[in-house]
């Protein structure tokens, strides 16, 4: 220590090397980081699946010799920033890397305003570990596939297509299903009995169809469901009196959907409805139905649904509402 503390110099060196160290460290840190969050690729299989996926859809922009796991490139479309309504086009897939040895399943496909021209892929169902499924806003046509009856999704959304047929009945067999969007196809028939199963079903829409009959009672299993939206089909019969078994429904929507009137009196008991949408009710009328309970109530149309009676005075103290 005695030399080191008559030689200066060379307390100068040794403290100019530990600093260039640090700054090395430092400089390296990030590509480490970065190096070790690189994902590894899904297994090969899930890749010859998506090869046949995309022939089935018509997509045709992605990239096999990148990693469909790396949020990069052909396989995913960067957030927009804060503040910035979210893109209608979309082309992502999603990977879950937690299962062990840091593998990586494909666990999701977003594929929205992607022009699609072809049909819903039958071999999505070599994709054992997907959970979401967004073929939203394209020209895909056929039906649903019987082999995704066995895939564990949680959200559906094939919505804004050209899907036609009746609804198939093996989707009652998906019971993992917690949002289900068939809206704006030509699907035509009965809502089919097994959609009864659906017990964790939060999100039904089924809107802008060709689907007729009598409201089906079996819906009223749906104990979960969050929002239901049935609007403009050619639904007959009274309009269904089950809303005491939606106690969590947070948004209804039956407009011109081919049911009568009047509005069921059990509609009182949703104290968590925010939106209520309920229009072209011909048939026998009703009074204002009483929402005096549904506190946080921001939009309500009521229209041509035959009501009689004046506006309740609570209606104005609705803190929250905002289109009426």
């Amino acid at each position: 220590m005695g030399r080191l503390a008559t030689h200066p110099s060379t307390m100068n060196i040794l403290f100019g090397l530990m600093i260039l160290t640090v700054l090395m460290l430092i400089c390296m840190e990030p590509n480490q980081v970065e190096a070790q969050a690189e994902p590894p690729y899904p297994p090969d299989y899930e890749v010859r699946a998506l090869h046949e996926i995309a022939t089935e859809l018509g997509k045709k922009d992605w990239n096999y010799n990148e990693n469909p796991c790396n949020n990069k490139s052909s396989w995913f479309t960067p957030p927009p920033p804060p503040n910035v309504p979210e893109a209608i086009n979309n082309s992502t897939v999603t990977c879950n890397c937690s299962f062990p040895n840091g593998e990586c399943h494909i666990d999701g496909i977003y594929l929205l305003g992607q022009d699609l021209d072809g049909v819903l892929p039958r071999s999505l169902v070599k994709l054992s570990h997907i959970k979401v499924l967004v073929l939203y806003l394209n020209y895909l046509n056929g039906t649903i596939p019987r082999e995704w009856a066995a895939l564990k999704l949680e959200t559906l959304n094939v919505a804004m297509n050209r899907l036609s047929g009746p609804i198939p009945s093996y989707l009652g067999n998906i019971t993992s299903l917690k949002y289900l969007s068939l809206e704006n196809n030509l699907f035509s028939g009965t809502i089919p009995p097994e959609f009864g199963k659906l017990v964790n079903l939060e999100n039904l829409t089924l809107s802008a169809n060709y689907l007729i009959g009598k409201f089906p009672s079996f819906l009223a299993n749906l104990s979960n469901i969050k929002e239901l939206r049935i609007s403009s089909n050619n639904f007959s019969g009274k309009m269904p009196d089950i809303f005491q078994s939606w106690k969590q429904l947070e948004k209804l929507e039956i407009q011109a959907s081919g049911f009568e009137g009047p509005i069921p009196s059990s509609l009182a008991l949703l104290h968590n409805l925010v939106e209520l949408r309920i229009s072209d009710l011909p048939g026998e009328g009703s009074k204002f139905p009483n929402l005096k309970n549904m506190k946080n109530m921001y939009r309500l149309i009521l229209r041509s649904c035959n009501i009689s009676g004046p506006i309740p005075d609570y209606i104005w103290e609705l803190s929250g509402m905002q289109i009426l």
